[in-house]
């Protein structure tokens, strides 16, 4: 019936619900030959049933980022497209090393465990000469020797010589003991003794003096006091560590000596060579000369007196000596010493 059409339309929009609205995505074709617009249909993305079913991307093209898949199967864990890695549970299973030679790591404490082939600590055995002093600190001398042994045959006559010395002034009374003071004092004579003949030798002293009397007694000349042309001077010396050699009725010490004289430009002067007795009248530019000493006992003080004729022109002058051992081995010589010559 007509009047009952607007009636049966009402009643169908209770009994149907429809949504309130709707929307068709699709995305417009190029218009065709006729000119008519196609529409394509959007494809709906198809729920992925595992994640590792999933498509990879391409080589060289970075992987979407996906924040989970949803299970089918409610109750079930969701998959992460990069799970963390599986981390070694310590209680269970030890830790490997991180690097080539690192020790394994125990499972209940992760500090590093004992290496398989650990050999107990030994100290290093004593130096020769520790265990040479603590033999002769426990009264065993013979014991000492053996560690010298490894020392060379100098060496070993030195330190033999000292540790005694060494042991005894360690309990000796050096404050109220006169005879153990005068027994080292001996001892130590006895060891600068050997030591001399291999020693440097040494100009402990190098001056003009007025008078000379002996070792050690002089009147030095001072150096305002200049010389007069042809004055004789006295060039005195002090040397150590020469060595005195037995000789027929004693010992003699003796030392070899080379003379120089230069002037204000380092031009060697000549001198009177005191080989040429009597008369004097020969010049060198080296004076050469030897000085001998002999005496009952070892001489530890030796000292030399030089004689010579100042230049005759004034003006500035150094001499230089130099002297030797009988042998040669042993050379010193000293700085040059200045002297003035003032005018007539």
């Amino acid at each position: 019936m007509p009047g009952r059409r607007p009636s049966l339309a009402l009643l169908a929009l209770f009994v149907v619900p429809l949504p309130a609205c709707i929307h068709i995505s699709a995305t417009p074709l190029p218009p065709d030959a006729k000119g008519e617009t196609k529409v394509e249909p959007k494809a709906v993305a198809k729920p992925v049933a595992d994640a590792k079913a999933r498509p990879q991307p391409p080589a060289g093209q970075p992987p979407k980022m996906e924040f989970a898949v949803l299970p089918r199967v409610p109750g079930t864990v969701a998959l992460k497209n990069n799970p963390p890695p599986k981390q070694p549970n310590p209680a269970v299973e030890p830790v490997a090393p991180t690097q080539p030679g690192d020790p394994v790591r125990t499972a209940h404490n992760n500090e590093p465990g004992p290496f398989p082939f650990a050999q107990p600590f030994a100290p290093p055995p004593d130096p020769p000469l520790v265990g040479a002093l603590r033999a002769y600190m426990d009264g065993r001398p013979e014991r000492a020797l053996e560690f010298m042994r490894a020392l060379d045959r100098p060496n070993q006559e030195f330190v033999l010589s000292v540790l005694p010395l060494l042991v005894r002034g360690a309990t000796a009374d050096l404050n109220r003991d006169a005879v153990a003071n005068a027994v080292l004092a001996d001892q130590l004579h006895a060891t600068a003794a050997r030591l001399e003949p291999r020693a440097a030798l040494r100009v402990e002293k190098a001056l003009f003096c007025r008078d000379v009397r002996g070792f050690g007694r002089y009147t030095p000349r001072s150096d305002s006091d200049p010389y007069r042309p042809h004055e004789i001077a006295q060039l005195y010396l002090e040397l150590r560590n020469l060595a005195s050699v037995p000789a027929n009725d004693g010992y003699a010490t003796s030392v070899n000596a080379l003379v120089e004289v230069r002037d204000a430009e380092n031009r060697l002067v000549p001198q009177i060579d005191p080989e040429d007795k009597p008369r004097y009248a020969r010049r060198v530019s080296v004076v050469k000369f030897d000085k001998v000493e002999s005496s009952r006992s070892p001489l530890h003080d030796f000292h030399i007196l030089y004689y010579f004729s100042v230049p005759q022109a004034p003006g500035v002058y150094t001499i230089t000596v130099e002297l030797r051992d009988p042998a040669g081995r042993r050379t010193t010589k000293t700085q040059p010493i200045q002297f003035c010559v003032a005018g007539p």
